[in-house]
Formats: C-alpha cells, structure tokens, sequence
C-alpha cells in the first residue's frame, strides 16, 4: 500500500472521521499537541507512521474476521486548537477503510473488536450503540503509537467504516507530507 491522494467523497469521510474522533474525546489524534508547550514534536517518515497504521489496520480485520476494503490514506497538515492549519509543517496520516460484515453481525463483531482492541493495550474512548439498537459506534486509541482507530456501522448497514489517525508529527528532512 502506498500514500496516495484520495478523491473528494473519501476525503469528505476522512474529515468525518476526524471530526468523530475530536468530539468524542479522542487523544493523540492528528490535532493534538505536545504535552507541554516547551515538548518538541517528534520528526517521523511517512513510511513509518504508514506502517503503523498498517499495522493497526489489519488487527482490527483479523478480529472482525473480514479483509480490509477500499484502503486510503492520506496525510493532512495538523489544526491548532482554534481549527488553524499549522504552518510550520506539522501533520498526520488518516486512513479509512471499510469492512464487510453481515447487518445482523455489525454490533457483534464491533463488540469483538472493543474486546480484542482492550485485550491489546487500547484505551477505548467511544462505545455505542444507537439506532434502536441496530447500529453503533466504537473508537480506540493505541497508547503506545497514539493511533486512534474509529469504526461505525454505516446506515445502509452494507459494511462497516474504519477509519485511523496517527498522532501529529513534524516532517523529516526532504518530506513535505502536509503539503502532499
């Protein structure tokens, strides 16, 4: 898998998926800054945070026990806390996805993966349930990477979205990944 640019529609569910994540308390998402002021951002290689997220990616299908569907990345300039776009290049990759899963199967297999995802260190920031009970919601956040990982079952209940967020990172030397 590469990083590649993403058409509008995706990137319109990225933005959603971001903006999810923001209004659910989700941290080290891709607009959260330092600990401190005085804390430097780490300086990290798209390829790098790619495999992360990857990597994230793909536990999430094997404990949904479906393949990965549709995958796209992109890398997006990092928000101050005002919605600002950083101009110092700062950024971070978001990915989505989709899983296929049976609609009588979604909220079980979300449960699974909360269940996995716990198992595997993750704190988990959202857990949900809504439309009578027939959809539902569920983000993650891996503390060791800072990756947050959201998935939701779609109206439709045709598949279940997946999206990522790495944390935000300064670029390294010859990389303009804000920019891209």
């Amino acid at each position: 898998m590469t990083v590649r640019t993403i058409k509008r529609p995706a990137r319109r569910l990225l933005a959603v998926i971001a903006l999810t994540m923001t209004l659910t308390a989700c941290t080290g998402g891709g607009s959260d800054p330092p600990e401190s002021k005085d804390e430097p951002l780490q300086q990290k290689p798209v390829n790098e945070v790619l495999q992360l997220v990857q990597a994230r990616a793909q536990a999430v299908a094997d404990l949904a026990g479906s393949p990965l569907e549709g995958w796209s990345t992109n890398t997006v300039p990092c928000e101050g806390r005002g919605g600002e776009t950083a101009d110092d290049g700062r950024w971070y990759l978001g990915a989505t996805a989709n899983l296929r899963v049976a609609p009588a199967e979604q909220l079980t297999t979300l449960n699974r993966v909360r269940d996995g995802l716990r198992q595997q260190g993750y704190e988990i920031t959202e857990d949900r349930s809504f439309a009578e009970g027939t959809r539902g919601s569920l983000s993650a956040r891996d503390p060791s990477t800072a990756i947050t990982v959201s998935l939701t079952t779609t109206k439709a209940l045709d598949h279940v979205a997946v999206g990522l967020l790495s944390d935000c990172y300064m670029p390294v030397d010859g990389e303009s990944p804000a920019n891209a």
